[in-house]
């Protein structure tokens, strides 16, 4: 691709291109590994209607994967996270999967000491249950 600027023509190459845009996602590979979490998690309330309860649970993100102490125990494995961060904040997106109980996707952000956030369990037979959580960082 050619450009001009000021009266003189650029060229940017694919490389250039795509190192300048790679700079501009703050985005890494392991970015919050040795953050802890202590949540409350609260079922919303069709999910309540379903049967769904509030729980407590710990959240770890180490090796660029996350995990959760409450899902663990349901046979849920630690999964890659992926999101950005900036100054004092940060999202991230997880899908954690179990052969037996379905798929979540937790979707969360941390900003200073405080995490919020969402989940999604979609089980097995086709249902899903939403769920708000908040905690603190450890």
């Amino acid at each position: 691709m050619v450009l001009s600027f000021n009266g003189r023509r650029w060229l940017l190459s694919g490389i250039g291109a795509l190192m300048l845009s790679a700079l501009a996602c703050p985005c890494r590979a392991g970015f919050l590994d040795g953050t802890t979490g202590q949540l409350k998690v609260v079922p919303e309330q069709a999910a309540a209607d379903k049967g769904a309860k509030e729980f407590s649970d710990k959240i770890t993100f180490a090796d660029g994967k996350f995990s959760s102490a409450f899902f663990s125990a349901k046979g849920f494995k630690p999964a890659v996270y992926r999101g950005e961060v900036e100054p004092k904040e940060a999202e991230f997106e997880v899908e954690q999967t179990s052969e037996s109980e379905g798929v979540i996707t937790w979707l969360g952000e941390i900003r200073g000491q405080q995490i919020v956030g969402r989940l999604t369990w979609r089980l097995k037979d086709g249902s899903a249950l939403s769920y708000n959580f908040e905690g603190t960082k450890n």
